[in-house]
C-alpha cells in the first residue's frame, strides 16, 4: 500500500514537472557545466522526412529509451525543444530517471496504441511494461513541429 501511495505521489508529481516544463514565464540563467558544453548528439536523422507523427514518435522514442538505459541525458533529451531542455536539464533528468528505475525498474517493451491532436501538439501514446510491475505503464508524448522538423515537448509516464 505504501509503495502504491509512493508511486502515485511520485508520478503526478513528474507529471507535473514535465507538463508544466515549457509553460514557465520566468527566466533563469544557468550555467552549462563542462561536461554539458562539450557534449553533444547529433539530434535524430531524418524526422522532417517522416511520413507521419507515429513515424517521427518511434524514432524519438527509441532515443529517449536509448538515454534512460545507458544514463545519457544527452541521448535522451536530443530531439527536446529547446525551452523542454532548458526546464528538464541534466540534474532534473538524473534524478527522474533514479526515480523510475527506483519504483518501475528497467524499461522491457513497448507497444503503440495511438495519437490525438491538441492544439499545437500531437499526443503519441504507448503502452509499456517495466521490471518491477506487472501494470502497464502509459507513456504520453507531446510532439510539435519546429522549422519543419519532430520535436518532444514534454513526456509523461502515467
Amino acid at each position: 500500500m505504501k509503495n502504491t501511495k509512493t508511486f502515485k505521489y511520485f508520478a503526478c508529481t513528474l507529471c507535473i514537472l514535465i507538463l508544466f516544463t515549457g509553460c514557465s514565464t520566468f527566466n533563469t540563467k544557468e550555467t552549462a557545466t563542462d561536461e554539458e558544453k562539450e557534449t553533444f548528439v547529433q539530434p535524430t536523422q531524418n524526422l522532417q522526412e517522416c511520413i507521419n507523427v507515429e513515424e517521427a514518435g518511434n524514432k524519438m522514442i527509441d532515443s529517449v529509451v536509448s538515454g534512460v538505459r545507458t544514463k545519457n541525458y544527452f541521448l535522451y533529451s536530443r530531439d527536446f525543444t529547446d525551452k523542454n531542455k532548458k526546464y528538464f536539464n541534466k540534474k532534473t533528468f538524473d534524478k527522474a530517471e533514479a526515480a523510475v528505475k527506483e519504483e518501475l525498474g528497467n524499461y522491457k517493451s513497448r507497444k503503440f496504441v495511438g495519437f490525438w491532436v491538441k492544439g499545437a501538439y500531437d499526443i503519441l501514446l504507448w503502452k509499456a511494461r517495466f521490471s518491477k510491475t506487472k501494470d502497464d505503464v502509459l507513456i504520453q508524448m507531446y510532439v510539435k513541429k519546429v522549422d519543419d522538423t519532430y520535436k518532444i515537448a514534454a513526456l509523461k509516464l502515467l
